[in-house]
C-alpha cells in the first residue's frame, strides 16, 4: 500500500514539473523572438557622426556602432519618402509612384495599399508594433496613416518636417497619438518627447509576452535648425552658427537614443534586441550637414546624398562584433532582413530586397546591384544604378554637385538655402528669417510697413534670394554632365574621374541593365494639390480625410 502512495506522489510530481516546464517552455517560444529596434535619423551627413568625425560628439551611437556592425556600404534613396517607403516595404519607389521627391502636406500622394508593410508582417507574426516619431508616406486618407498600415501606436507627426518645439507646419498643427490630435507638454523638444514615448512604450511591453518591433523615426536633424542651449553649447568653439545648432541637434539625438538604450537594458530587453541605426539621405550640405569627403548633398545621386550612416547591433545574433562590412545593402533590404530575423519567410513576395540575414551576422553580402532611384518625370530619365563597385549616373545628378565643406563663419546663403529648399524647407521662408532679426528691427519693420506698405520681410527675402541664386548659377555652370557617367567606387568614392572611355565594355552592360529597370517605373502619383486639405477646414491640424 505504502508503494502505491509512494508511486502515486513522485506520479504526481512528475506530472507537476513536466505541465509547469511546458507551460515555460510555450512562454519562452513566445518571447524567443528579437525584439527589433529600427532607429531612424533624418538628413543626418555621413561627417555627422563620432566614428567619421573626431569632432561630433555622439557617444551613444559610437559604442554602439562600435560593438556592432558598421555598415560601410549601406545605401538609401535621396529624399525622405522615397527612402521610408523603400525600408516598410521592401519595394523601390520608382514601382508605386513615390520616386520624385517627398510628399508634401495638400499632396495626395502616399504608400499604395497593396503593399504590405514591416509592422503589418511582424503583427502577423506575433509582434507588438509600435512607431514614434515621423511618418511621411502620406495621410491623406485615414487608410494611409500608421495606426492602418500595421502599427499598433502611434506618436509622432505625419509631415515631413515642422518646428521641434510648436509641432507646426504652415499654417497647420501636425501632432498626434494614435488618430487624435496630440499635445505634448509645452516647450518640450520633440527629441525628447519621443525618447520618453519609446522608453513609455519599452516598459509597458514588458507586461506582456510579445516580442517588440518599434520604429523610431526621428525627426533630428531636420531643418529648422533648433536645439535646447545646453546642447549648442557643447560645440562653442563652432564659428558658423548654422552648423554649431545642428551639431547640438546630433548630440540631442544621440543623448535620447542613450535613454531608450538604458530602458532597453533596464527592462532586460537588450540582450535579445536587433537594434538597426540608419539615415533616410545623405546630410544637407547645403545648409548645415556635412558629406565629406563624399560629393553631394541630399536630394543628389551623389554618394553624399545617397550613402547612409549606418549600424546594426544584435548581441544575441551576430557571430562577428566589432567589426566594418563594405558589403552592398540597400534600403529595400531591411523588409527581409528583418522578417528573416524574426522567422518570417518572404520567399515568393514581389519585392527587391534582398534577404542579408546572413550578412549582419558575418557572412558576404548577397547584393550586386542596386537602384539608387529611377524619376523620369521631368519629361527626361534621371537615374542611377549599381553593379559591384562600379556606378553609373543618367542625367544630372542633382541641384547640389560639389564637396561641401563647413563654413568657418556665418555664411550670408546658408539661411535662403534652407529656406527655399524646394524639397521640403521652402514653409519656413520668412519664419527662419525673421529669427535672425533683433525683435527691436522687426517692431520699427513693423510700424513702416503697417504706415507705407512696404513689406520688409518679403523685400528683405527677395534681396536675399536674388543674390545667393546668382551665386548658385555660377556654381552650376561648373559642372555640366554628359548623358552618363560612370564611377569605380571602390577605388574613387568621391565621384571625380569618369571613367566610361576606359570601361566601355562596363558601361554598355549597365546601360542594357538599368534601361531594364527604366522600363519597369510607373507614372510618378500626382503632385496636385487639394485645397480641402487646408488645416482651417479641420480644426487647424493636417488632418486626413480629405482624399
Amino acid at each position: 500500500m505504502a508503494r502505491i502512495i509512494g508511486s502515486q506522489f513522485y506520479y504526481q510530481v512528475f506530472i507537476t514539473v513536466y505541465v509547469t516546464l511546458s507551460i515555460w517552455s510555450l512562454s519562452a517560444a513566445k518571447t524567443s523572438k528579437p525584439h527589433i529596434i529600427f532607429i531612424l535619423a533624418d538628413d543626418l551627413g555621413w561627417n555627422d557622426v563620432g566614428w567619421h568625425n573626431r569632432y561630433m560628439r555622439t557617444p551613444t551611437l559610437n559604442r554602439l556602432a562600435k560593438q556592432g556592425v558598421i555598415l560601410n556600404s549601406s545605401y538609401v534613396h535621396p529624399t525622405c519618402t522615397p527612402s521610408r517607403s523603400s525600408i516598410l516595404t521592401g519595394v523601390y519607389p520608382f514601382r508605386f509612384g513615390l520616386q520624385n521627391g517627398v510628399i508634401r502636406p495638400a499632396e495626395a500622394k502616399h504608400l499604395p495599399l497593396n503593399y504590405p508593410t514591416l509592422p503589418e508582417k511582424l503583427r502577423d507574426a506575433g509582434y507588438a508594433t509600435h512607431m514614434i516619431g515621423k511618418w511621411h508616406l502620406g495621410f491623406c486618407n485615414r487608410q494611409y496613416t500608421p495606426t492602418q498600415r500595421g502599427f499598433d501606436s502611434f506618436l509622432g507627426f505625419y509631415t515631413g518636417a515642422q518646428d521641434y518645439y510648436k509641432h507646426t507646419r504652415e499654417n497647420g498643427y501636425d501632432f498626434r497619438f494614435n488618430e487624435s490630435v496630440y499635445h505634448p507638454p509645452k516647450k518640450q523638444y520633440s527629441t525628447k518627447t519621443y525618447a520618453d514615448r519609446a522608453v513609455e512604450v519599452i516598459r509597458e511591453n514588458r507586461k506582456s509576452d510579445k516580442p517588440l518591433f518599434m520604429y523610431l523615426s526621428f525627426q533630428s536633424v531636420h531643418t529648422p535648425l533648433q536645439v535646447p542651449k545646453k546642447f549648442q553649447s557643447i560645440y562653442r568653439n563652432v564659428k558658423n552658427r548654422e552648423r554649431k545648432i545642428y551639431n547640438g541637434m546630433v548630440t540631442a539625438m544621440d543623448s535620447a537614443i542613450g535613454t531608450v538604450i538604458a530602458a532597453l537594458k533596464k527592462y532586460k530587453y537588450l540582450q535579445n534586441s536587433i537594434i538597426v541605426f540608419t539615415t533616410d539621405n545623405g546630410g544637407a550640405a547645403h545648409v548645415a550637414g556635412n558629406n565629406l569627403p563624399l560629393r553631394g548633398s541630399k536630394t543628389t545621386l551623389w554618394e553624399g546624398g545617397t550613402r547612409a550612416v549606418s549600424f546594426v547591433l544584435a548581441k544575441k545574433y551576430q557571430k562577428r562584433k566589432k567589426y566594418i562590412h563594405d558589403g552592398l545593402f540597400h534600403a529595400v533590404d531591411w523588409f527581409p532582413t528583418l522578417l528573416a530575423a524574426a522567422g518570417v519567410k518572404t520567399k515568393g513576395m514581389a519585392i527587391d530586397g534582398t534577404n542579408q540575414w546572413p550578412m549582419l551576422k558575418g557572412k558576404p553580402s548577397r547584393r550586386k546591384e542596386f537602384i539608387y532611384n529611377i524619376d523620369s518625370s521631368s519629361g527626361s530619365t534621371v537615374a542611377a544604378m549599381r553593379y559591384g563597385d562600379y556606378k553609373l549616373i543618367q542625367g544630372s545628378p542633382g541641384k547640389y554637385n560639389d564637396w561641401y565643406r563647413v563654413p568657418k563663419g556665418p555664411t550670408k546663403c546658408t539661411k535662403f538655402k534652407e529656406m527655399q529648399d524646394e524639397e521640403e524647407e521652402d514653409f519656413f521662408k520668412y519664419g527662419s528669417l525673421n529669427q535672425a532679426v533683433k525683435k527691436v528691427k522687426s517692431y520699427f519693420s513693423w510700424m513702416f510697413g503697417r504706415v507705407t506698405g512696404y513689406n520688409w520681410k518679403k523685400n528683405r527675402y527677395k534681396k536675399l534670394q536674388k543674390h545667393c541664386l546668382r551665386e548658385e548659377r555660377k556654381l552650376m555652370r561648373k559642372y555640366i554632365f554628359p548623358n552618363y557617367q560612370l564611377f569605380d567606387i571602390k577605388n574613387d568614392p568621391t565621384e571625380r574621374n569618369n571613367i566610361i572611355i576606359e570601361k566601355i565594355d562596363v558601361f554598355q552592360k549597365m546601360k542594357r541593365r538599368l534601361n531594364n529597370y527604366v522600363s519597369e517605373e510607373i507614372e510618378p502619383q500626382s503632385r496636385k494639390k487639394y485645397p480641402r486639405s487646408s488645416p482651417n477646414m479641420y480644426g487647424g491640424a493636417w488632418s486626413s480625410g480629405w482624399c
